[in-house]
């Protein structure tokens, strides 16, 4: 959320197609977990900085983290998406956390999940609002991120990552913004609290730290359910068949 002291915002926008896309409401657990069709603010932060680290800009990530707090985002979503489960098997190495004399740390524990994941019909628009210094920064870290969600949530950049203006015709709006209108759908999405940023380790920050929090998040569009998954479309006059 911008604070009133904040400096003016630089909009930017990056429109992304998607192979397949996996993202889990916040609130469920790992190994069973429902999709929708649009990321948290914490998930667009977050993946601008991981990209700045992999390709070098280490100076300029930390510089992003350092002002964070006061970036905004938005997202449009899809014109529709379908959604399906699909079986894991989620692979962990044993630790000492729990058990000291653990016999099988280092080993790998293997046990079953599912996920779901979505066929998108149209790309997903990522808004980001960021201070005038970090513009450049933002602009080749958007440019080069290859996926959004989870890591096998592959993209692939349209176009090129544009200067824009504030998309406030954008419905992806936290409760204090506004307020459900028919046509739109309320999701728990995960955003960073406005104040300065706290790492979980020395070079690591995270979502679902203190410094962040669950909220409804209202976004354009329903859910339709089906026999075999759930079917989202943004356009309720043209919904995807």
């Amino acid at each position: 959320m911008q604070s009133p002291i904040s400096p003016a915002l630089r909009w930017v926008r990056a429109k992304y197609e998607f192979h397949s896309f996996a993202y889990r409401d916040p609130r469920t657990a790992f190994s069973s977990a429902p999709g929708l069709p649009v990321v948290s603010p914490t998930t667009v932060l977050l993946g601008i900085v991981s990209t700045l680290f992999e390709i070098g800009e280490a100076q300029g990530a930390q510089q992003f983290l350092n002002d964070m707090q006061i970036a905004r985002v938005a997202i449009d979503p899809p014109r529709g998406a379908a959604f399906f489960r699909a079986f894991h098997q989620l692979r962990r190495y044993e630790t000492d956390k729990y058990d000291k004399l653990n016999p099988r740390l280092g080993l790998t524990n293997i046990n079953q999940g599912t996920r779901e994941y979505a066929l998108f019909d149209g790309p997903m628009t990522i808004f980001v609002g960021i201070s005038d210094r970090h513009l450049n920064l933002v602009k080749i870290a958007l440019t080069n991120r290859d996926h959004l969600g989870t890591h096998d949530s592959l993209c692939s950049l349209v176009g090129e990552v544009e200067e824009c203006d504030e998309p406030t015709y954008v419905v992806y709006q936290a409760p204090e913004q506004s307020f459900p209108v028919a046509g739109t759908t309320i999701v728990s999405l995960s955003r960073f609290k406005d104040q300065n940023l706290h790492p979980a380790l020395n070079h690591w920050w995270m979502s679902g730290s203190e410094d962040t929090e669950i909220v409804p998040y209202v976004i354009r569009g329903r859910f339709t359910g089906t026999s075999r998954g759930k079917i989202y479309h943004r356009d309720l006059a043209n919904p995807p068949q």
